[in-house]
């Protein structure tokens, strides 16, 4: 394929055999196809309202062929592209939607190839990415876990990020210093327990990323690391993932059609003319058919949840 070809097969994103045909002729032809790709990413850059619909689609897909090929040569114009407000509704979450989550870290880890000094800088930078700086901490701790950097300089690097995120207080630095206590805890850093613990009382956490509870019992050594448990892919390939999440999509459609042809028959048989629509439960019937409070079984922190869902008590119904 010419360069105009390959563009127009991967911005074709209603043709999935069209869009792998390009992506694979994108990696055939790398020397022709990334200096467009940077063009269009020097373009968001600019002014991340200019990119057509077909452009936005050239970016997503270019940007995770980076962390399949792992090249590393694109990674400060990756951490420009990133370095930018990137919560909900904003112009980079519109192109990258929950890949911007699920998949940054994986770019991240594999494009800087060991260079968590670079990955740090942009951690601390004032730009206002809250998503991405996580990412981009995790991929410190990813390189950690195979050995690219020791202990001492991931605590050198934590150190200065906890330090900066203290510096100033933001929503954004609170979820950040969520996400490091969640890093540090499972990579069993405890030498930064007592600051963290401490930290509790000062309202700085963000409890939907991770709550204080969590970070003052301090027990994550039966959790996955990030390469063990798959959020940060070594050998990432960007067709298998997502087609992967193609498949996931649709399970999750055909449960949802499931659950509202569910709702769809309660409603016709408890609404009205319904067969089950004239049985009232009065306030005797309900106290006769309740089970007691302390019949309902316990469970400690670490145990098994009663409900049954194979989950630790605290990661569940202790919620």
């Amino acid at each position: 394929m010419k360069l105009e070809q390959i563009l127009l097969a991967i911005s074709n994103t209603n043709d999935n055999d069209l869009t792998i045909a390009g992506l694979e002729a994108a990696k055939d032809n790398w020397s022709t196809f990334y200096p467009e790709l940077e063009r269009l990413m020097d373009q968001f850059i600019a002014d991340d309202t200019s990119l057509t619909d077909e452009q936005e689609a050239i970016v997503f897909f270019g940007t995770l062929l980076l962390a399949e090929l792992k090249y590393s040569p694109a990674l400060a114009k990756c951490l420009q592209l990133f370095a930018r407000s990137d919560t909900f509704l904003t112009p980079i979450e519109a192109i990258f939607g929950d890949a911007l989550t699920e998949l940054t870290p994986t770019l991240f880890f594999n494009v800087a190839d060991g260079s968590s000094q670079t990955l740090s800088d942009y951690i601390i930078d004032g730009h206002q990415a809250m998503y991405c700086k996580a990412s981009a901490m995790e991929a410190v701790f990813a390189q950690y876990e195979v050995g690219g950097i020791d202990k001492a300089e991931l605590v050198e690097h934590v150190t200065r990020w906890l330090a900066a995120f203290l510096a100033l207080p933001s929503a954004i630095n609170s979820f950040l210093i969520s996400v490091l206590a969640d890093s540090c805890i499972k990579y069993q850093l405890d030498d930064f327990r007592p600051q963290f613990i401490d930290l509790c009382d000062k309202d700085l956490f963000d409890e939907e990323r991770f709550e204080q509870c969590e970070v003052k019992a301090w027990d994550r050594n039966d959790t996955a690391t990030l390469i063990e448990s798959g959020a940060i892919q070594t050998k990432f390939n960007v067709v298998d993932t997502l087609n992967a999440w193609i498949v996931n999509d649709l399970d999750d459609e055909v449960a949802d059609n499931m659950a509202n042809e569910d709702s769809d028959a309660f409603k016709s048989l408890m609404g009205e003319g319904g067969l089950l629509a004239d049985i009232l439960y009065d306030e005797s019937t309900i106290l006769e058919n309740s089970v007691p409070v302390s019949s309902l079984p316990t469970a400690g922190r670490n145990d098994p949840c009663p409900c049954g869902s194979g989950k630790k008590y605290k990661k569940c119904c202790l919620r």
